[in-house]
């Protein structure tokens, strides 16, 4: 996941905290945590006057706290940009950048070992899968080809021919529970790991 790093002796950790401080930001962000706006738009909804908002904006985008999501025009056809809410969370260091350094490392720690069970888990599934579905249809074969030797029609063979055709052709079974196993099985112990702080 990436995330937003400001050191607490930083310029930027000041105005975040100045923001968080302000009843005016945090209506702003508030609003723009539900949807995407322009300067203009916020100003009418909030009822407050262009200029504030354009301040509080501004002072946001800095820290990472609002982004610009896009562009559309107005109705002079000048460009309007759009905000929202960002996504990426914001780290405060109270010493530099080796704290970021060692949460990745337990991050990517946690995202091995997650692919690695997950993996796992998706190949017993399809070995285990692939192996059922591949004895059934030789069963059913043997006994069609028996069946078909003992009868003496001429017709008949073709139909053995087109019946151990259809059942040796693989399924695509074992691949989709493989699949679905490998997906379900990362998140699920990613969110464990997470939990538990490994």
């Amino acid at each position: 996941m990436e995330f937003e790093t400001i050191d607490v002796r930083d310029e930027k950790a000041k105005e975040l905290a100045q923001i968080l401080a302000n009843e005016t930001s945090l209506l702003i962000l508030g609003l723009l945590q539900e949807k995407t706006l322009s300067m203009s738009e916020i100003a009418r909804e909030l009822g407050i006057p262009m200029s504030t908002v354009s301040y509080h904006i501004d002072k946001m985008v800095r820290v990472g706290l609002v982004e610009i999501a896009g562009k559309k025009y107005g109705k002079r056809l000048q460009e309007v940009k759009l905000y929202r809410a960002a996504s990426k969370p914001i780290l405060l260091l109270p010493r530099g950048m080796p704290v970021k350094k060692r949460f990745l490392r337990v991050f990517e720690k946690i995202q091995i070992i997650s692919l690695g069970i997950a993996g796992l888990l998706a190949s017993g599934v399809y070995v285990l899968f692939d192996r059922l579905l591949q004895e059934e249809p030789q069963l059913v074969a043997k006994n069609a080809t028996y069946a078909i030797e003992r009868a003496p029609s001429p017709g008949l063979e073709g139909i053995n021919k087109t019946v151990t055709s259809k059942l040796a052709e693989s399924s695509p079974i074992p691949y989709i529970l493989a699949i679905l196993v490998f997906v379900v099985g990362f998140f699920l112990v990613s969110r464990y790991l997470m939990k538990k702080k490994i």
